[in-house]
């Protein structure tokens, strides 16, 4: 009998953590839509917690810069494969302003410390611990990059998969 509650608990949870990550995912997510068809959207708000130190980041701080928000998980196969590359373009665009920010998906942040550090990743990564920003981007997979200008919109390309830092201003 024990062991049927327990499966029933397991049970609740795992539909209880579906419906959140289903809400998440589908309030908005227009951004990508909008940005595919070569639109300039407002970048949605966030202010999220660092994954490696404390405090937070909030995208409002970056205002007047522009940005490289890339999407990413520490098991994602092509996250790995295109960090190298990602650390190269923010190296080079660094001093003209330009702001690499990743943004770590739904995991344990010890995961996301160990990538980090794995993959020598020097610029600033956020945990969007409930998915709840990238279901705002409409962001479907990892890794996806998106460019917000200077004045806080999104603007085109998206990039899903590993061709971001081809695509870097």
């Amino acid at each position: 009998m024990r062991a049927l509650r327990a499966a029933a608990a397991v049970a609740v949870v795992a539909l209880l953590a579906l419906l959140v990550w289903d809400v998440a995912h589908s309030s908005g997510g227009k951004v990508a839509r909008e940005v595919d068809k070569g639109e300039m959207v407002p970048a949605p708000a966030f202010r999220l917690p660092r994954v490696a130190g404390g405090g937070h980041i909030s995208l409002a701080s970056l205002r007047g810069k522009v940005v490289v928000l890339n999407f990413w998980a520490s098991d994602c196969i092509p996250c790995k494969q295109e960090q190298g590359e990602l650390n190269k373009a923010a190296a080079k665009w660094a001093s003209r302003g330009v702001v690499f920010l990743g943004i770590d998906e739904v995991e344990l942040r010890s995961f996301a410390q160990r990538y980090l550090q794995h993959y020598g990743v020097k610029y600033q990564s956020v945990a969007d611990g409930d998915g709840a920003i990238a279901g705002k981007f409409g962001v479907t997979g990892t890794p996806e990059t998106f460019f917000i200008d200077r004045k806080g919109r999104v603007v085109p390309p998206h990039v899903v998969g590993s061709t971001a830092a081809s695509s870097a201003p």
